[in-house]
């Protein structure tokens, strides 16, 4: 067996047995909900012979932006819960980066680039 080969199988067995802890790890969290009560959005510690478990309870919320363009102006501006964010598009640095040279550099000086995780996937053929 190649050393790729070799490591390719330890790469598997290890993502296997993550997948089997998380599955486990859920499960355990889901008792511990269960036996604090604890279903409300926020947070709450609880102690228990040692071990202090805090529980937290999120609500995601989302916004449907067409919606809200129909309900934005029965509230007053300055009570809007929104935040309009300034972000990068990537497609566009890469396209500025290929076809637009000189545009590119001045936008590199704005610019931070660092390498991100590399990404791994295995699977057996």
């Amino acid at each position: 067996m190649t050393a790729l080969a070799e490591l390719a199988a330890a790469y598997s067995k290890a993502k296997a047995d993550e997948a089997r802890a998380t599955a486990i790890r859920r499960e355990l969290a889901d008792q511990i909900v269960a036996v604090t009560g604890h279903a409300v959005e926020g947070q709450k510690i609880y102690e228990a012979d040692g071990w202090k478990v805090t529980v937290k309870a999120p609500l995601i919320r989302s916004m449907d932006w067409a919606a809200w363009e129909s309900v934005k102006a029965r509230i007053p501006q300055e009570l809007w819960p929104v935040e309009m964010k300034p972000s990068l598009d990537e497609k566009g640095v890469r396209w500025l980066q290929k076809n637009d040279p000189k545009h590119y550099a001045a936008l590199a000086e704005a610019l931070t680039v660092k390498p991100g995780a590399v990404q791994v996937t295995v699977k057996e053929s």
